[in-house]
């Protein structure tokens, strides 16, 4: 059996495989959200809803190839855990989030410094 969990929040998701019986299942705080069998990939949908009342719908796929196992989970359509099937990155470059001032394909922007006070700029309590 192999078995992964994620937490989610103060939930915690968790994705259990039993190999050799071909059964994919998906558990959100212990208990039994989807149940499948699979041949190379199940995919399990479900809602539950949070202590604030509000619902979320989850979409966990779970592949198994020559590379090994993949798992996908998206809550409300956003990718908490992606696969290479999931578009991870952004196309355009307009469309990429930047953090205010935060540009990692461009040099770091050089302050000039202030040029040095004169000795007719001081005050007698700068002297002290």
């Amino acid at each position: 059996m192999l078995r992964i969990s994620m937490p989610i929040g103060n939930d915690l998701l968790e994705i259990h495989r039993y190999g050799w019986k071909g059964i994919d299942e998906v558990r959100w705080n212990g208990e039994v959200m989807s149940r499948k069998k699979r041949f190379f990939t199940s995919k399990h949908t479900f809602a539950v809803a949070d202590e604030y009342g509000e619902v979320a719908d989850f979409f966990v796929r779970v592949g198994a190839g020559l590379n090994g196992t993949s798992y996908g989970i998206k809550r409300n359509g956003k990718v908490l855990l992606g696969t290479w099937r999931d578009q991870l990155t952004h196309v355009k470059r307009e469309k990429m989030p930047e953090p205010p001032g935060l540009d990692l394909n461009s040099s770091p922007r050089r302050q000039r410094e202030a040029p040095p006070m004169s000795a007719d700029d001081w005050q007698e309590s700068e002297l002290v």
